[in-house]
């Protein structure tokens, strides 16, 4: 878990996104690589999404190097073996439970799964888990992490849905001790231009660094 752990505290975002073409993915993840992004979740949300995944991966380490590039929307077992035989960096799921993260463990799957409640955080806790995704992260607002982060020691978080792809809003969110934000549609909209996209990403990796 460090690398990447390090690697999305470095960045303080994480695109994430769906596209039914190959090669719209394909271009969207060079346009977010050349702004800087090195982790990237693509999701499970469309009948293409194994196959383009299958076929980022199979060209991220010539043509995306350094990039960690993780599959999100995985709900079930056999989801994430699909994944993690092309070798996804890592999985996230939108729900947790005790099946899905003993699985991950068993299989050496590195799981970020989706936590609502404190319960939910408490199953991550429990099973060594030091990421979690919370998700909504609208449904719950901005002092929520503060809130329940001392009573889970070394538990780390990124609140992903409905974060506004804006730098102040992002940073509200890192205030409030998240180490990073997930951006899906705020960042990369349906009509995305991949040139728009670059200097997009680029200037708001920019403003967060400052």
């Amino acid at each position: 878990m460090s690398e990447i752990l390090q690697k999305i505290k470095d960045q303080k975002i994480v695109p994430l996104f769906y596209n039914e073409s190959y090669e719209a993915s394909k271009n969207i993840v060079e346009a977010l690589y050349e702004a800087g992004i090195r982790v990237i979740e693509y999701t499970n949300r469309g009948h293409q999404a194994l196959e383009n995944f299958t076929k980022l991966k199979e060209i991220s380490h010539i043509e995306f190097p350094g990039l960690l590039l993780g599959i999100g929307t995985v709900k079930n077992i056999q989801e994430m073996d699909d994944y993690a035989n092309v070798k996804a960096d890592f999985i996230i799921t939108p729900v947790i439970n005790e099946a899905l993260v003993k699985h991950a463990l068993e299989k050496n799957i590195l799981l970020i799964p989706g936590c609502f409640t404190p319960s939910d955080i408490n199953i991550a806790h429990q099973n060594g888990l030091t990421l979690v995704k919370i998700f909504p992260a609208d449904a719950l607002g901005k002092n929520y992490i503060k809130s329940v982060k001392p009573v889970f020691p070394g538990m780390n978080f990124m609140p992903t849905g409905g974060i506004h792809a804006e730098t102040e809003d992002i940073r509200e969110w890192l205030n409030g001790d998240a180490i990073a934000a997930g951006l899906g549609s705020s960042l990369i909209g349906k009509d995305v231009n991949e040139e728009e996209l670059t200097l997009k990403t680029k200037h708001l990796l920019q403003q967060l660094n400052q």
